[in-house]
């Protein structure tokens, strides 16, 4: 066995950009208020520090719409996250709680849907990458933040029987950036930390990794901008799957 490789899933395997700005953009119309994002910026948004989460990404598009401020000059900005973080405090006040939490609840009843599963697109190298995997010795693995029956849901295309482990938010007591459903599987399969490579998009997934003290693989697919990917340092960064299988497979 060569080592084993732990996805994420959003971002590496599946594009949920779409099912993210449908979800949000769901939520700010049942309560009445304009939605003016565009995919790309509600995805690149989900890629920053602590707002790779459900309410959080809610709570910071209520808190950019609210402002006014343009939403492709946060996302350029070098220090996005303090940027959002300042906004959020500046126009989230008690009052607003109540919003936030509908939108975010609204969104996360849609993407665990079987109406959001129609819409979930897996990357076109995805089902090769895994097969060139497999064939070059690694064992395979899944943990996500993301609900274990949105991954059945969505990656059945790409064999689920090639994965060893999937884990999702209902196995861990701590979501990423904790490292703990990456040490889970580690124990699950017990194969060494030393040759276990996780691959992510955000920078919580490099945290992730290093907090496991396994390596880390950042890729370009997803919702990470690579300035904030680069900032985490990863072991590997690479421009997508094939590039990364290129690479481990040789």
């Amino acid at each position: 066995m060569k080592g084993l490789v732990i996805f994420d899933v959003g971002g590496v395997l599946r594009d949920s950009s779409l099912v993210l700005w449908e979800g949000y953009k769901r939520g700010f119309e049942v309560l009445g208020l304009k939605f003016n994002f565009t995919e790309k910026q509600v995805w690149k948004l989900r890629g920053i520090g602590k707002y790779n989460n459900g309410v959080l990404g809610a709570k910071a598009l209520f808190a950019i719409s609210k402002s006014g401020k343009k939403m492709d000059e946060i996302l350029k900005a070098k220090n996005s996250e303090e940027l959002i973080d300042k906004i959020v405090e500046e126009n989230v006040g008690y009052e607003d709680l109540t919003k936030v939490e509908k939108i975010g609840k609204i969104y996360r009843e849609f993407f665990n849907s079987d109406a959001a599963g129609d819409k979930m697109r897996i990357f076109p190298d995805a089902k090769n990458s895994i097969r060139r995997l497999r064939e070059g010795g690694y064992a395979l693995a899944i943990f996500t933040n993301a609900a274990k029956s949105s991954v059945k849901r969505d990656i059945g295309p790409l064999g689920l029987d090639n994965f060893s482990a999937v884990l999702g938010e209902e196995d861990v007591l701590k979501k990423k950036p904790s490292g703990e459903g990456i040490i889970k599987i580690h124990y699950l399969l017990k194969l060494p930390l030393e040759s276990t490579y996780y691959v992510g998009d955000a920078p919580t997934d490099i945290i992730a990794a290093k907090d496991a003290k396994c390596k880390s693989i950042a890729l370009l697919t997803g919702m990470g901008a690579r300035k904030n990917l680069e900032e985490e340092k990863p072991d590997l960064i690479f421009e997508d799957l094939t590039s990364m299988t290129d690479y481990l497979v040789g």
